[in-house]
Order: structure tokens, then sequence, then C-alpha cells
């Protein structure tokens, strides 16, 4: 049974998912999200700042502890390729600092329409490459939510094929795989999802994609190789249209020979995980995420 905070948390939700819905442009459904992020209250205890991976523009996001352990965190934010930015997630970003005991990277990738792929694809490779130069490949470790992780595992992807050096480990938070949208959670969940509504997701897929084949692994993924990804972690809904992302990588990945653990809750929305300072599920969901960083990652 879902906690009071999350009972009490919905009704929000559900107002957010109709407001971007209800954005036109990506300049109005950034400052629908930037209204929304005001919920996200920073993580005590975290201080931040802001620094260059490889040029590109990011949220360094630490704790005194965090800072000596020699170990880092490679985050990407969701927001359909469109909307949100890196200090948005600081608050996300603070959490799994302590929970981990590791600072968390949030590059400032580019954004669609201005930058539909391969732009976010290449600007998480040329972060990836940033972090091995200041942490040992086992001392690394990549996560994403929705959008962000299908840059996490594009990311991967492309440094497996230059030859580069797998991170300790990888975490997805309901992840968009899939920009064509062929997963079957996108028809049947269509009336049990509350946050990225049908609209916001048709939308923003016509501008990541920019015209391009949306079935390209670059874009989408799930249809490239899985093999010789970490260990990795999902927390997904059953009640988002994004479910089956989930569920299709799992599988695929299992078949590759990856370590996968799927971790479904069915009473949330999608990346529930950030309304943390509201709801008990997801602060566990993050403390099981901190739990996962800390046994993979090297001391």
């Amino acid at each position: 049974m879902p906690s009071l905070g999350a009972h009490a948390t919905r009704p929000i939700v559900k107002m957010i998912g109709k407001r971007l819905a209800a954005a036109n442009t990506p300049e109005e459904l950034r400052d629908e999200f930037a209204l929304a992020a005001t919920l996200l209250l920073p993580s005590l205890g975290t201080r931040r700042e802001e620094i260059r991976l490889n040029g590109i523009r990011t949220v360094r996001v630490g704790t005194g502890n965090a800072d000596t352990t020699g170990r880092g965190i490679l985050m990407f934010h969701g927001g359909g390729y469109v909307f949100g930015r890196a200090s948005r997630y600081a608050s996300l970003g603070g959490r799994y600092a302590k929970a981990a005991g590791a600072p968390v990277y949030i590059p400032e990738y580019r954004l669609a329409p201005d930058h539909p792929c391969p732009g976010a694809a290449e600007d998480g490779l040329q972060a990836y490459k940033a972090m091995l130069d200041r942490y040992p490949n086992d001392k690394i470790a990549v996560t994403g939510d929705s959008a962000g992780g299908g840059i996490s595992v594009a990311t991967l992807q492309a440094a497996r094929a230059e030859g580069l050096p797998m991170p300790s480990s990888l975490v997805l938070l309901s992840p968009w795989l899939d920009v064509s949208g062929a997963s079957e959670s996108m028809q049947t969940n269509r009336n049990s999802e509350i946050l990225i509504l049908p609209e916001t997701f048709t939308r923003c897929a016509r501008w990541y994609a920019g015209g391009q084949d949306a079935t390209d692994p670059v874009m989408s993924p799930i249809y490239g190789s899985l093999a010789g990804l970490p260990p990795t972690l999902i927390q997904a809904s059953g009640n988002e249209m994004l479910y089956n992302d989930s569920t299709r990588f799992a599988a695929r990945a299992r078949e590759e020979g990856v370590d996968v653990r799927l971790v479904t809750e069915p009473d949330m929305w999608h990346v529930w995980q950030l309304m943390a300072p509201l709801v008990r599920e997801a602060r566990q969901a993050i403390a099981q995420v901190g739990d996962f960083f800390d046994s993979h990652l090297a001391d």
C-alpha cells in the first residue's frame, strides 16, 4: 500500500503531468519543469559547484566524506532529451552522494530540438572519458533517469565501441530506451501514467529524432548490443508508459550475459525517486541505489 506521502503527492504529480502535456514548445516545457523543480528541495549536508568535463558544463555535488573516497558517479538527468537542467537535479545527486559516499557529476548535455540525436550521446561519451581521466574505471558508476537512462546506455555502448573500460555499475531509473515507442506499455499504461503523458512523449520523441530513424541504437539503445555492460540495477514503475522499456532491456541484457536486477514498484509513477523529500518510497529507492553503488564501486 502506498505511503501517506505518496497519496498526498500524487495529485501534485498529476498536475505537473498535465501542465507538461499542455506545453507546445520546448521553451514552454522547460519553463514548466523549472516550476515543478522548485519541489526538489536541496539535500542537506551537500555542496555543489560548477566544473567542466571535457568542456561540458557540469554540476558536481559532494559531501565532505564523499570527496575522500576516490570514487565518482556520472549522472545524466532526465527530461525527454528536451528539458531538464543539471542544477535542478542537484537534490537527487546530493542524495546519491550521501548514500554512496561519492561525489556526483551531472553534465549539462545538449538538448533537442536545437541539438537532436546524436548530440546528447556525444556529450555523454565525452563526459565519461573525462571521468576516466579522474578515476579508475572500477571506481566510477553511471546512472540516469528517463532520457538520462537512455543517454547512460548509449554512452557505454559508444565507450565499448572505442575499447574503453566499463564502469563498476549502471543504475537506470524509469529509463527511456526506445524513442520509437514500440514498447507495449506505451499503449497499455496510457491511463495509469500520471507524469509524462502521451503528448509529452510524442513531442519529445519527434524533437529528439529530428527526422532520423528512431530505432537507430544511438537514439534508442535497446536496439544495440548490450553485451559487456556492467552490473545493472533498474527501478521502474509498473504503472508508467515506459515500463516495458525496462523489462525488454532487462530480458535482452540477461540473454547477452549482463548481470541485471529489475525492481518494479507497482504503485508509483515515472521517476518517483525525484520526490524523495515528500515520499517514503522514493527515499527507500534511493537507499537501494546507494547500496548497489557501494557494493560495486571499488574501495
